[in-house]
């Protein structure tokens, strides 16, 4: 299972989230080893919370953050996913993420939505607010220590740690993977499998 985060040319909209949020990316979707992706979504034919299963194979626009999980986990993940296909996009919300305080409320914009499945499904990242952006969740996962890793090597796998300030960087030789991966590591908490 994994998060794809968007950092390709898009639109106006896409420039100003950017702007707004320091960051490259503009977009999150979550992506399941069975095909499956999860988003929300302003505009196009996918309006609101969608889950589709349609294999997508994600170009260089697409950053990835791995979250490995067992299939039980995942399976969880996807339950609760399906419990908020057809909510309706928070294009309010988006913009509010942007403006400091604000009425509490549950957001409805891509990162608030991956945020809360995150939360409440795999139990990551508690207490921290439905209020966050791309780039926020990015760096929500950075500044967790995570390992970067390349599918593209074997059993002699290539591992650093990884900072919140680390450009993005090519592991080099045939073959190799240019871009950031990660993969999460979510500390078991006691009392839970």
């Amino acid at each position: 299972m994994k998060l794809m985060f968007y950092r390709g040319p898009g639109n106006i909209i896409t420039r100003i989230i950017r702007f707004l949020t320091r960051g490259p990316y503009s977009h999150v979707e979550m992506q399941f080893t069975n095909g499956r992706r999860f988003f929300a979504s302003g505009h196009g034919v996918f309006q609101g919370s969608n889950m589709i299963h349609d294999h997508r194979i994600y170009n260089s626009s697409w950053d990835s953050v791995l979250i490995p999980a067992t299939e039980e986990q995942e399976k969880s993940v996807q339950r609760y996913a399906f419990s908020l296909i057809g909510t309706p996009f928070d294009m309010n919300g988006m913009v509010r993420f942007t403006l400091p305080g604000g009425a509490r409320r549950k957001y409805r914009y891509c990162s608030a939505v991956i945020m809360e499945v995150l939360q409440n499904a795999l139990h990551m990242f508690p207490g921290e607010s439905l209020k966050i952006s791309p780039n926020g969740l990015h760096r929500l996962f950075l500044s967790h220590k995570h390992v970067l890793t390349c599918d593209c090597m074997q059993d002699d796998t290539v591992a650093q740690d990884v900072d919140s300030e680390r450009p993005k960087q090519s592991l080099g030789g045939p073959g190799s993977l240019t871009g950031d991966v990660f993969a999460f590591h979510p500390e078991r908490r006691e009392g839970t499998r």
